[in-house]
C-alpha cells in the first residue's frame, strides 16, 4: 500500500515538472531585464502547433549575456505548451526557445530574459 501511494507521489511531481512554465538559469540583483514580452496566438482546432522564440529578435543585437530566462504560462489550466530551450540561453548573448501546444490549445505565454 505505501508503495502505490509512493507511485502516486512520483507521477504528481512529474506531471508538475511538464507544466507549461519554464525556467532556465537563475537572476540575481545585479542582472537587468533584456526583455519582457508577452506572446500570444490564437488556438486551431484539433492541431499541435510549434512556434519559436529568439533572442535576439530578427534584426536586433544583444550584447548582454543571459542570465536567466523564466517562461510564464498565462493559461490558468495547465494547457499550455511544452518548451525546449532549442540553442543558447543561459551564458550565451542569444536563446532559441521551441514551444509546442497541446492539441486544440492556443499560446498564451510571457518571457522574461534577465542578463549582464
Amino acid at each position: 500500500m505505501k508503495i502505490i501511494v509512493q507511485v502516486c507521489v512520483l507521477l504528481t511531481v512529474l506531471a508538475f515538472g511538464y507544466s507549461a512554465s519554464s525556467t532556465w538559469g537563475i537572476h540575481n540583483a545585479t542582472d537587468s531585464i533584456i526583455l519582457n514580452k508577452r506572446v500570444f496566438y490564437p488556438a486551431i482546432r484539433n492541431t499541435i502547433q510549434t512556434y519559436y522564440f529568439d533572442v535576439p529578435e530578427s534584426y536586433q543585437s544583444n550584447n548582454k549575456v543571459i542570465s536567466a530566462i523564466y517562461l510564464q504560462d498565462q493559461f490558468q489550466n495547465s494547457s499550455g505548451p511544452s518548451n525546449f530551450l532549442y540553442a543558447g540561453g543561459p551564458g550565451w548573448t542569444f536563446a532559441s526557445i521551441q514551444m509546442r501546444t497541446q492539441t486544440g490549445f492556443g499560446l498564451n505565454v510571457t518571457f522574461v530574459i534577465y542578463g549582464k
